[in-house]
């Protein structure tokens, strides 16, 4: 089964790079900014709570434009491909009608577009903390394996999600509050350090909490990433993948039906 899926994506190459690269003009083409809320939005967050915690609360410290910035990055990025994956099935109801795609297709067009988001934001992070004086060591080349997991660990998700997404209307609307959620379930406004250790195997259940550490190891602190809790994840990744292949291809005519 796994195999199988691996050559429909093989077979499907030029589709998956056609579908990409429209879905990427026509999201950038609805509005007069583009893919430049991705970095619009984070930089307006982050002034809210600089304001906030900084000035009017009189926390945070100096660089805590530094913490806020590196975790409402890679969080745009992870509550966007959860977000739209919860359509990506059911919004492809008139080529689903016509003609016999694999349905996985369309979940990694809709990541594939949000890696593009994302990395084109990464840039202007990089530009950002190179302004702010971090001084990258060696460890930043590390950035590619965590961003490669992250994006394999949100695949599986986001098939679950576009399952439901056919038969539950409302499961995009619910992902939209659940994403604000992980935004204060996660270190996106504070860091690890400043948490009381009873409280960090909990904060570690949410699995946003190992990225957005890893991303900050080698961004900002010049270290390692957190490689035992990258390969659990690994692993997580590859058995939710393959139970969510296995539910796409038990409905893959149900899917047309429902549509």
């Amino acid at each position: 089964m796994f195999i199988d899926t691996i050559k429909a994506i093989k077979t499907n190459k030029d589709l998956i790079y056609h579908l990409t690269t429209s879905d990427f003009k026509a999201n950038t083409s609805r509005t007069y900014f583009g893919f430049l809320w991705w970095i619009l939005d984070p930089i307006f967050y982050m002034a809210i709570f600089y304001l906030l915690v900084v000035i009017i609360l009189k926390r945070g410290g100096a660089d805590y434009p530094l913490i806020i910035f590196t975790g409402l990055i890679p969080l745009k990025f992870v509550t966007a491909s959860l977000v739209e994956g919860t359509n990506a099935i059911s919004s492809k109801g008139n080529i689903l009608q016509q003609v016999y795609v694999p349905k996985i297709i369309f979940l990694i067009v809709r990541l594939l577009v949000n890696c593009i988001k994302y990395l084109i934001s990464v840039v202007v992070l990089f530009l950002f903390l190179a302004i702010y004086g971090i001084d990258f060591t060696w460890n930043v080349l590390y950035f590619p394996l965590v961003f490669i997991v992250n994006a394999f660990c949100l695949l599986g998700v986001m098939i679950f999600l576009a399952h439901l997404g056919v038969f539950i209307k409302d499961v995009k609307n619910m992902m939209q509050y659940i994403s604000r959620v992980l935004l204060y379930l996660s270190p996106v406004l504070f860091e690890l350090s400043d948490v009381p250790k009873n409280l960090l195997p909990f904060l570690y259940l949410n699995p946003f909490t190992t990225f957005l550490e890893s991303y900050r190891d080698v961004l900002v602190y010049g270290r390692p990433p957190e490689f035992l809790p990258l390969f659990i994840l690994t692993i997580v990744s590859v058995v939710i993948l393959y139970l969510g292949i296995r539910l796409l291809n038990k409905n893959e005519k149900e899917y047309a039906k429902v549509i």
